[in-house]
């Protein structure tokens, strides 16, 4: 009997694992999907609106407005769809954060929190230095 109660735990953890590694592949794959879209995304933003402005170039002065008006949507609605998949990869990547337990400084979507943090090192790396080095010279300068 006692091995059945040993068993069970262990059976219990691998299930567990088994679960979490597929909440992280699933949660890579999504992370995947994401950045194609946003690369899709930028193209989109280059090609449809420089479409728009073309015809708005070639056409007759009475639809002019019509595809002013197009371009300005396309830009706005390219913009939108672009910070919407942002945002949703960044809530996914802070839940992912959340359960496995690492800080959100770590996020592989915050590369400017990371230099910042990387900057803020060697700032106090420097000081330190600079203290050592003022206090060295003052012990010199006393003897």
């Amino acid at each position: 009997m006692s091995n059945n109660v040993n068993e069970q735990p262990l059976s219990d953890d691998k299930r567990l694992r088994e679960m979490y590694d597929k909440l992280v592949g699933y949660e890579k794959t999504i992370h995947e999907q994401n950045q194609k879209r946003i690369k899709i995304g930028l193209r989109c933003i280059y090609i449809i609106p420089l479409f728009f402005l073309v015809l708005l170039m070639i056409v007759p002065d009475s639809s002019k407005i019509i595809f002013l008006v197009l371009w300005i949507v396309s830009l706005f609605a390219i913009a939108v769809y672009l910070i919407g998949v942002e945002y949703v990869d960044y809530k996914l990547q802070e839940k992912m954060n959340e359960i496995s337990g690492g800080d959100a400084q770590n996020m592989s979507v915050s590369p400017v929190v990371q230099m910042d943090d990387r900057v803020q090192e060697i700032a106090e790396k420097v000081e330190q230095r600079l203290d050592t080095m003022q206090q060295s010279t003052g012990e010199d300068a006393e003897q």
